[in-house]
């Protein structure tokens, strides 16, 4: 119910409604060039470009995949948790952080220990 109010919309002040994720029922791998683009500026921007692999990543389908739809992500990477907390629910605030940061996660490089 959480992420169905997510990706229906909500009231963000000025913005108006806005849809916070795509379609959450899938096991989709795919994104789009455009959020892949979006979300490799946000990283170069935010955290610098050590951060970007050198092309984007990319993950294979399982054989049983929704591939009608993306994988779960949201709308814009652009939209930080923490710019709009104000505006959502306490646990709307933490599903959402949470398909944020594993979407920037996933575009990221691997992590070094």
């Amino acid at each position: 119910m959480i992420a169905q109010r997510l990706y229906e919309g909500v009231e963000l002040g000025e913005e108006g409604s806005v849809g916070l994720i795509t379609y959450m029922r899938t096991d989709s791998t795919r994104v789009s060039t455009d959020a892949i683009g979006e979300v490799r500026e946000y990283i170069g921007k935010e955290y610098g470009t050590q951060y970007l692999p050198e092309s984007p990543n990319a993950y294979k389908e399982k054989k049983e995949a929704q591939a009608a739809h993306e994988a779960i992500r949201p709308t814009s990477a652009m939209r930080h948790p923490e710019q709009i907390k104000q505006y959502l629910k306490e646990d709307e605030f933490k599903v959402y952080k949470l398909i944020w940061q594993r979407f920037v996660a996933s575009t990221d490089q691997p992590a070094v220990f």
